[in-house]
């Protein structure tokens, strides 16, 4: 018996190539950080980054998203995560400032007043 060693021209699968395309791609998009933290029991929620009864808000329970948005003499503006019963409400802000202490990308620590 003879062999017979053929060469089919085969054509490519497109869908071959798409993880390989997904891989690369998803290797030059930068790394993000960001997570949901519950407060410390005593933390204060300011609507300026100054401890003042005047800047005071009234919150119901609340989280952060960190890392923080913005962070000026000892305060870190945190953007404010609520309870499902509490996020149509329109009065509450969406933003909170608090004291904390606070790295280039993270929040170290909260600081209850």
């Amino acid at each position: 018996m003879k062999r017979c060693v053929a060469f089919i021209n085969r054509k490519r699968d497109p869908l071959r190539s798409i993880p390989a395309a997904l891989a690369l791609l998803v290797s030059f998009v930068p790394s993000v950080e960001a997570a949901i933290f519950t407060v410390k029991p005593g933390t204060r929620f300011y609507s300026q980054p100054k401890a003042s009864e005047k800047y005071l808000l009234d919150l119901p329970e609340v989280r952060v998203h960190v890392p923080p948005l913005r962070d000026a003499l000892g305060f870190c503006q945190f953007k404010l995560v609520y309870k499902i019963v509490d996020r149509d409400n329109p009065a509450l802000p969406a933003t909170g400032w608090a004291r904390c202490v606070s790295t280039m990308t993270n929040v170290d620590n909260l600081i209850p007043d």
